[in-house]
């Protein structure tokens, strides 16, 4: 008898509140409010949930991956896949990887928002 195909095992969806559920409210309205702003500053990116890394991440339809929200315990970390060669000028960006920096925001307050729609933006052209 010869063999059939089977379809492909369909990976299981998440929802940011499955990322967000183990978290305290001060990091839940952290995410949101950064979630919040990535779409607005590129309202063409595609969020998509990554349970894997305990993430959201952003792609946008001509640049591809740009950025990704990392909740942590006490903090949230806004990773740019191209960290390392977005300006700068005001040493916003942490991390020493080769490739990825990322913001740190302990309080929604701590956030500098314009300074991070800059970094955003880049972020999609450097991207691209």
């Amino acid at each position: 008898m010869p063999k059939t195909k089977r379809a492909p095992t369909p990976r299981p969806t998440a929802t940011p509140e499955d990322i967000l559920r183990i978290h305290t409210p001060e990091v839940r309205a952290i995410v949101e409010h950064l979630r919040t702003l990535v779409k607005e500053t590129v309202p063409e990116a595609e969020e998509r949930v990554y349970p894997g890394w305990h993430a959201f991440g952003y792609r946008h339809p001509e640049a591809g991956y740009f950025c990704g929200i990392f909740p942590y315990d006490d903090m949230v970390k806004l990773y740019f896949e191209h960290g390392a060669s977005l300006p700068d000028p005001d040493g916003l960006l942490e991390g020493d990887g080769k490739r990825t920096r990322y913001v740190v925001a302990r309080t929604e307050e701590s956030l500098r928002l314009s300074d991070v729609k800059d970094l955003l933006r880049a972020a999609v052209l450097m991207a691209g």
